[in-house]
């Protein structure tokens, strides 16, 4: 019996153990299900987030490919809008080019299209000295002194031109013809007068001209300036007379000790010019305005012009000078020179301004003017500026046009025609009144260039 019980109790405990164990193995396997599952949700949460960045990438790489898009869109556009504005420039350029100018455009064409074309000749063989002359007596000048409001003059003159005169309308040539006419004066130097007569017709005085014709066209122009029926910038046979070796061919005859007083015009060389008025009525002779000299820039230098140009009693500073400075002392000597260069010179326009009556002149090397003018109530006094258009325009920006080289013979030359009514003209009884008080020089340019050594 008792071993039956031990029997049943061993039996017990087996089955227990054999349930713990069971029970313990359900357990692990629970255990292990659990962490598997615990494994598979770690799996699919690592899935998850594996595809959620995927996605993050693919939207990330669809936004980057839609950026690109965009930017090679608007690079696209932005070439086209370049492209579109060159064909604009080019056709704006091309309009600009080929339809005619303001007045302003046009005298700043001018400028930067042709004067600024000049070109001297730099080497000794290729300029001219000049022929020989022979020497006469010509008006001499007692004092020479700075034009001092020729500035303020000038402003002035342009001031009424700007209020009477449509400053937008376009009548002027176009820039093209500028541009081609720069092209074909650059190819001749300036080695003489002939050729700075040729560059300065094109450059300076026939765009001049061209101006003066359109403003004759405007009444409030006309009312303002005494223009009449235009401008004439003479040098032809006909309209000057006498050439210059018939004149030296009449002197070399018989030299007279004072000026012949009823030449006026027929003695004017070959390197003036005479600056005539067309008068409107039929058949009426013209009226002369100013002279105008050239003299070659390999003779007569911005840098003579520069120092020999001061206040001065010319005949007895320059014409009367009795010492010489020696090549000892060269800065000395060069100004003895420049100062006898120049005078000689401005002394040969004064002398037609006085024979002809004139109360306006210049002389001219092309990139430098001096301008002249004589007071008839103190004709002894000769009154000077010396502009230089190229060095005035740059230092002047905001008043470029004005600064130019056509710029400033357009005002010089509407301060010779004057207003209406004001011009005055100095007969030969004046001028014989005034000749008898003036002295002589009897040395020309020429003359004087050839007693400096080279």
């Amino acid at each position: 019996m008792a071993d039956r019980k031990s029997a049943n109790e061993l039996e017990r405990l087996l089955q227990e153990a054999i349930q713990r164990a069971e029970d313990a193995e359900r357990e692990r396997q629970d255990e292990r299900r659990r962490a598997e599952e615990q494994r598979q949700r770690a799996e699919d949460a690592e899935r998850e987030r594996q595809g959620e960045r995927r996605r993050a990438e693919e939207q990330r790489q669809r936004a980057e490919d839609a950026e690109r898009e965009r930017q090679d869109e608007r690079q696209r556009a932005e070439m086209e809008r370049q492209r579109a504005e060159k064909e604009r420039q080019r056709a704006d350029a091309s309009e600009e080019e080929t339809r005619l100018t303001t007045i302003e455009e046009y005298i700043t064409a001018c400028h930067k299209s042709v004067f600024s074309r000049l070109t001297i000749e730099t080497d000794p063989k290729l300029s001219s000295r000049g022929s020989i002359t022979n020497p006469r007596n010509k008006w001499c000048p007692k004092n020479l002194q700075p034009w001092t409001d020729f500035i303020h003059e000038q402003r002035l003159t342009f001031g009424i031109l700007n209020d009477t005169f449509p400053i937008d309308s376009r009548v002027f040539e176009n820039r093209a013809f500028l541009a081609g006419l720069g092209d074909r004066v650059s190819q001749r130097r300036i080695a003489d007068e002939k050729s700075l007569e040729y560059f300065l017709h094109n450059s300076v005085e026939d765009p001049v001209r061209v101006i003066i014709q359109q403003l004759k066209e405007v009444e409030t122009v006309t009312a303002a300036f005494e223009i009449g029926d235009g401008i004439v910038f003479e040098n032809h046979p006909h309209a000057l007379g006498d050439t210059a070796e018939e004149v030296v061919e009449r002197e070399t005859l018989a030299t007279p000790r004072t000026p012949d007083h009823g030449r006026d015009l027929n003695q004017l060389r070959p390197d003036q010019i005479c600056v005539t008025r067309s008068n409107n009525e039929p058949f009426a002779p013209s009226t002369m305005i100013y002279i105008s000299e050239y003299k070659s820039p390999c003779k007569l230098t911005v840098q003579h012009l520069r120092i020999g140009l001061r206040p001065m009693d010319i005949y007895k500073e320059v014409v009367n000078r009795k010492t010489i400075p020696t090549s000892a002392y060269p800065d000395a000597l060069f100004r003895y020179h420049a100062e006898r260069l120049t005078a000689s010179a401005i002394t040969q326009t004064y002398h037609y301004m006085i024979e002809s009556g004139l109360e306006y002149g210049n002389l001219t090397i092309g990139e430098a003017t001096v301008f002249l003018k004589i007071d008839w109530n103190e004709p002894e006094t000769l009154l000077y500026h010396l502009a230089e258009p190229k060095y005035e325009v740059s230092a002047h920006p905001d008043s470029f046009h004005i600064c130019t080289a056509v710029g400033q013979y357009l005002a010089f030359t509407l301060m010779a025609l004057g207003s209406p009514g004001e011009q005055h003209e100095h007969g030969q009884e004046e001028r014989r009144s005034v000749m008898n008080n003036l002295k002589t020089w009897a040395e020309d340019f020429e003359t004087t260039l050839r007693s400096i050594p080279e």
